[in-house]
């Protein structure tokens, strides 16, 4: 699935350009992706809880490929639009459900302790996949078209369907919980004092994601001052030191949830305020702020799987998912207005600072509560909203 994200993600822009459609034209349709991802993303864990996860995860990857294999047909904005509401909504059906599932497996199969390493392989292994579509798109560009390569990784992703229906055991199912039980019995969970925490730090990391998304490429173009044809060779290297991130959350099992994102997330806005001190800088804040992000999106994950009960896995996943997600999209409405203000390094750099100064209140203040009210940090097979 990585691999198919990342092959579209490389060039869905530059293809909608080259079919006639205007900058603006491009941004208002990609809006459309903020708006599936709130009447589907929430919903679509409630669905999975109430109809099973494997039955959401085939859903989200029929849609998804079969948007991208529109997308790569389209020849108008209308026909785009279609293309990329299926897109978005088999996204946000498809995320959150795939781990939702991997983990009750293994809570119905007695296997519930594997839980922390079952989700970071999975998140390994799908960084380690957006690096091998680096070299896929770097490697078979001169070969087939861009609307070739996006049908290519609209097939792999219904392939991927096929596999989940045939290969995967069914999920447990809670048809007695109504979709609106669901959702309220998600938003108290998250809410309450063993899910604030959680989606604090949650909010906290989806700000320094959209800064890295949105500053990238202008940081590697215009301060590192690499030719347009390496950005990929860029991004394959900070792929990997995500990748290299993810892995490393195996050695920080001993270490309170609270006070390993507190540390990774200071220390990633530290490397970003690096940015600003030259070529060398940047490179190394970049590569920095990318294996911190591994570390920091890993834990969160492993965390949020290890304190949802199942009856409420993936309708939680998505409620965390929605919030991360709008917090990305206001999170580039500010800093792109901070940075037509003040320009490119100083916006990074204010904001870095600004962020580095919150985690560690936040982390002081979580940690301070959390010593009165002890969370549990075991995968509960069958746990049970209370």
């Amino acid at each position: 699935m990585a691999i198919a994200d990342f092959i579209f993600g490389a060039t869905f822009v530059s293809f909608m350009q080259a079919q006639g459609l205007s900058a603006s034209v491009v941004g208002a349709l990609l809006s459309i992706t903020a708006i599936t991802s709130i009447f589907f993303e929430a919903p679509s864990g409630a669905w999975g809880d109430r109809f099973g996860h494997k039955r959401l995860v085939v859903l989200g990857l029929v849609l998804w490929g079969t948007g991208l294999i529109v997308f790569a047909c389209s020849n108008s904005a209308w026909i785009f639009a279609f293309a990329i509401t299926l897109w978005g909504a088999g996204l946000a059906s498809y995320s959150g459900a795939a781990t939702s599932l991997l983990i009750n497996t293994l809570n119905s199969d007695g296997l519930g302790h594997h839980g922390s390493s079952a989700v970071r392989g999975a998140e390994v292994v799908r960084w380690s996949a957006a690096a091998a579509g680096a070299v896929i798109v770097g490697l078979t560009a001169w070969a087939m078209s861009t609307a070739l390569s996006i049908i290519v990784a609209g097939a792999l992703l219904i392939l991927a369907a096929l596999w989940v229906a045939i290969g995967w055991p069914e999920s447990p199912r809670h048809e007695q919980m109504s979709m609106r039980r669901n959702l309220v019995a998600g938003t108290r969970f998250l809410a309450g004092p063993r899910g604030r925490p959680l989606v604090v730090f949650s909010i906290l990391a989806s700000v320094d994601l959209a800064i890295v998304i949105l500053t990238w490429q202008p940081i590697v173009l215009e301060i590192v001052e690499i030719p347009d044809e390496m950005l990929g060779f860029s991004l394959l290297c900070l792929t990997v030191a995500t990748a290299l991130g993810a892995a490393a959350t195996r050695w920080l099992n001993r270490v309170p949830r609270e006070w390993t994102l507190a540390g990774t997330l200071t220390l990633l806005n530290l490397s970003l305020v690096l940015v600003g001190s030259g070529s060398a800088g940047a490179i190394i804040g970049l590569l920095g702020a990318e294996f911190f992000l591994g570390v920091a999106l890993t834990t969160l994950s492993i965390w949020g799987q290890q304190i949802f009960p199942d009856t409420i896995r993936a309708t939680a996943t998505s409620l965390v998912g929605t919030v991360c997600g709008l917090t990305i999209a206001v999170t580039h409405a500010g800093m792109g207005a901070l940075w037509d203000g003040v320009g490119l390094q100083p916006a990074v750099a204010v904001v870095a600072w600004s962020l580095a100064a919150l985690v560690v209140f936040v982390a002081v203040i979580t940690w301070s509560i959390r010593r009165f009210r002890p969370a549990k940090s075991t995968f509960t097979p069958g746990e049970r909203t209370r």
